[in-house]
């Protein structure tokens, strides 16, 4: 009858109750203090909540009897009865801290060398586990054994984590489990269990990476060893299992004690804290974990979508499992468990390349608009250097935007706008470019700028400079940016060494700012090779029959074609001789300026293995290129 109320028709009732009590299961396994009837019924029912004596008949009916769950009628709470074992004492509270060596980031099958664990009850250190594993193949990279001092000898006739995980799944029990960065462990260990028990990891975790954000917010460095060395303790064995494990548990002894002190004695409350995470609420997850593990590591774009199929939220991603497990952590910001309290499904559509995953990324949002896309803004901002050659006395700026207008160079992206303002402001004090807006009209009557006054600025405004004097120097900016970084470079090297000679202590000091500012403004421009807008190429993603071309014509995506036949790979030749002279005289159009910052952007930052790059230094391709 109440479930009639609430506007459930009965032949529904029965589908309703079971996928409601699903539902109310999920959300309990994050908030083991428990959770009253108005809070529940709110994730049923919209509006519901305004009748609280109805939300907790219709709770009532779809829990009472339950064995799983607990009604609590001193405090009038609903909790899962599974939340009992862990609602204990801190001091009495069991917990097995772990730590992981591995032969890389990414979890696979017998990627774990070693496991070093202890066991604690309350804030002492008991029993200890600890066993190099074989790897799957036998070998240990050469990068790991430089880290961790373990070497494939070592490993040789170690058991396989086959062998190994039984015996740590009997160590670890139903203890709560440990360890720094939580995530990084959580993953390998969930892979290998699903893998060879067919059930992932059910423990609850704690991670004092975490803790060490909630209770000593002020501290910048949280690795592991500088955590240690803040509060004095041991750094013997550092980046082995064992060594490891034991300074985690001792960052656990700290945290619980300060826990304490801060009034949460009981270890569900403790964990219920540690769900609220960053943004200061609890992550409510509806998506199962196993849906999560199931995604493909591939490169793609990922779709949020609400209960009721509504799309939230797009996004791009290298490793598509690995970023989407992501937003179900702790440490997620406020606006982000906001969206994650909406999401019910997640669709992924995997693609050849990261290129492309921004590419289809950037068309999806532009044709859907999904709310959440102009709320969360996760990519840190890319800057251009930017010279107008139209205008007749050019400045150098930068810019988040491309420009449209004919005659503009680019110079990008880059990360990070302090050290780039920084660059370009020595770059223009040095030539003496001027840094004001606007167009000039020069005459000898006007007063130059506090910048032209301290000679800062060679002053066109008040024709201190002609106009070929200044184009000169426009040229020698150009040449820079373009790689051509010798000349100036050489020529600050000898000024500072002269005003050095001559004592000018404080000048020399100045040159050197200078010189330090363009070197590193040369050699990031040297890693991105050309300026956006010279940009001749074509970037072949996918292998064997599942290969695209993208054809970059002056630093725009002119074509994207799918190379399934050698008669396409001729077609992107042809492309290639009847477009290229023309899109060094087609203007930049709008439209084009979204997917050229893509293309810039995916140039600097691509790792070696995320496409083959085929400069174009004229009109002829051949076809053969595109299928090495």
């Amino acid at each position: 009858r109440q479930v009639e109320e609430a506007g459930i028709p009965g032949a529904n009732q029965r589908h309703f109750g079971i996928s409601a009590k699903q539902k109310l299961y999920q959300f309990l396994c994050s908030r083991p203090t428990g959770a009253d009837a108005g809070e529940l019924v709110g994730l049923l029912l919209s509006g519901a909540g305004s009748d609280p004596e109805l939300g907790a008949r219709i709770v009532r009916q779809l829990l009472d009897g339950d064995p799983n769950f607990i009604f609590d009628a001193d405090t009038a709470l609903w909790r899962l009865a599974q939340s009992d074992r862990i609602r204990v004492a801190l001091d009495q509270a069991e917990f097995t801290v772990v730590d992981l060596e591995t032969t890389g980031g990414r979890a696979g099958p017998g990627t774990i060398i070693e496991i070093g664990a202890y066991r604690m009850v309350g804030r002492r250190l008991t029993e200890t586990f600890a066993t190099l594993v074989r790897p799957d193949g036998g070998i240990v990279p050469r990068f790991i054994t430089g880290l961790t001092s373990i070497t494939t000898e070592m490993v040789r006739e170690a058991p396989p984590i086959e062998d190994v995980l039984p015996a740590f799944r009997d160590f670890m029990g139903d203890r709560v489990m440990v360890a720094h960065n939580a995530a990084f462990d959580f993953g390998f260990l969930d892979f290998e269990y699903r893998r060879i028990f067919g059930i992932g990891l059910a423990n609850p975790v704690l991670c004092t990476l975490r803790m060490s954000r909630r209770f000593m917010p002020s501290l910048k460095r949280r690795r592991l060893d500088l955590l240690a060395e803040h509060f004095g303790l041991s750094l013997e064995g550092r980046h082995r299992g064992l060594g490891d494990a034991r300074m985690a548990a001792e960052l656990l002894s700290i945290f619980l004690e300060m826990a304490e002190r801060m009034g949460i004695t009981r270890l569900d409350r403790l964990l219920d804290d540690h769900h609220r995470g960053l943004a200061g609420r609890r992550i409510e997850r509806h998506v199962p974990p196993e849906e999560i593990a199931a995604i493909a590591h591939a490169p793609g774009v990922y779709m949020m979508r609400n209960e009721r199929g509504d799309l939230l939220y797009i996004g791009k991603a290298r490793r598509l499992r690995e970023r989407v497990s992501s937003y179900f952590t702790a440490s997620v910001k406020a606006k982000t468990a906001e969206l994650v309290s909406h999401v019910y499904k997640i669709e992924t559509r995997p693609t050849r390349s990261p290129l492309e995953a921004a590419l289809d990324e950037a068309r999806l949002i532009r044709e859907l608009k999904p709310p959440y896309n102009r709320m969360l803004k996760s990519a840190a901002p890319a800057y251009f250097i930017k010279l107008d050659m139209m205008d007749e006395f050019p400045r150098v700026t930068i810019s988040t935007k491309m420009s449209a207008r004919r005659g503009v160079m680019h110079l990008g992206p880059f990360i990070g706008r302090r050290s780039i303002e920084h660059s370009v402001r020595a770059l223009a004090r040095i030539l003496g470019l001027r840094t004001c807006g606007g167009k000039l009209e020069p005459s000898e009557d006007f007063s130059p700028c506090i910048y032209g006054q301290m000679g800062h600025c060679t002053a066109p405004c008040n024709l201190s400079i002609d106009a070929e004097g200044y184009a000169e120097r426009v040229r020698r900016a150009v040449g820079f940016l373009r790689g051509r970084i010798g000349p100036l470079l050489g020529e600050l090297a000898k000024a500072r060494d002269q005003a050095a000679a001559t004592m000018r202590f404080e000048e020399a000091a100045r040159f050197r700012h200078h010189l330090e500012a363009l070197t590193t403004l040369a050699h990031r421009a040297t890693r991105l090779s050309q300026v956006v807008t010279e940009n001749n190429l074509v970037i072949v993603t996918g292998e064997a029959a599942d290969r695209a071309a993208h054809v970059v014509l002056s630093g725009r995506l002119a074509m994207t074609r799918h190379l399934e036949t050698g008669d396409a790979a001729g077609e992107v030749a042809a492309f290639v001789a009847g477009n290229y002279q023309r899109y060094k005289l087609k203007y930049v159009e709008r439209g084009e300026l979204e997917a050229m910052t893509i293309v810039a952007r995916w140039l600097r930052e691509r790792a070696p293995d995320e496409g083959r790059l085929i400069y174009l230094a004229g009109p002829h391709l051949d076809p053969v290129a595109l299928a090495g």
